[in-house]
């Protein structure tokens, strides 16, 4: 009867283990991507990039600026560069839609470099390929974004990492710029630039944390069952 009991435990606890392993191997799959929401605004473009009587364009100074990037935080690298790291974007410009296109791409955490205008600090960096509709003639290749701060003291170390918070008190972000290049047949590049509002990192949807907490009652009433199967031991 004991071996009996000893195998009836054994298949009942077998498909348990079994959707426990498919938990969380999809998990380790999934957990090393990370993706953030970011609002902005425009603040430069190119005179190609603009309207004319000749030709229409649906870039301005003043549009709202929406967007998101995902990454992939388990990437290896050297020297605080993480070549492949990004796996997604998009960036909207008023009704403009420019994405993620196949092509180079990387996140790249810096520490004490040249910030530019004789500025010495941090950075966060990630630039990728990208696509959209041309635009007079334009078509984007590249968008990129960078997160200062001067003097320093945003990463303990060159590790890939979440990109800083927009509203830490403690070391608060002295420049935010994301840019979008177009280029023409010609080899003429044009480009568009602005500012940060808001960095939001994006959590994983309800379904999937819904899941997690069905499938560990799932096995917490399989495993009372096992104790009641078993009965009082002498």
């Amino acid at each position: 009867m004991q071996t009996k009991n000893h195998l009836l435990i054994k298949w009942l606890y077998m498909p348990a283990i079994a959707l426990c392993s498919l938990l969380f191997s999809g998990n380790a799959a999934h957990a090393a991507l990370v993706t953030f929401s970011f609002t902005g605004g425009v603040s430069t473009i190119s005179g190609a990039l603009l309207s004319t009587p000749l030709g229409p364009s649906p870039l301005s100074l003043g549009l709202p600026v929406t967007g998101s990037f995902q990454f992939d935080n388990m990437t290896g690298g050297v020297g605080g560069n993480y070549p492949g790291a990004v796996k997604a974007m998009t960036l909207t410009i008023g009704s403009y839609t420019s994405a993620f296109a196949l092509g180079a791409n990387a996140v790249t955490i810096l520490q004490n470099t040249n910030l530019g205008g004789g500025l010495v600090g941090d950075r966060w960096r990630l630039v990728t390929a990208a696509d959209g509709p041309p635009v007079k003639g334009y078509t984007p290749f590249s968008f990129d974004l960078q997160l200062d701060r001067e003097g320093g003291g945003l990463f303990p170390n060159t590790d890939l990492q979440n990109p800083p918070s927009l509203s830490s008190s403690s070391s608060p972000l002295t420049a935010t710029r994301w840019r979008l290049m177009f280029q023409n047949d010609d080899g003429n590049v044009a480009t568009v630039r602005g500012t940060f509002q808001s960095l939001t990192a994006v959590p994983l949807p309800p379904s999937a944390l819904l899941f997690g907490v069905g499938l560990i009652a799932l096995v917490g009433l399989g495993a009372g069952g096992l104790r009641n199967l078993r009965g009082p031991q002498a």
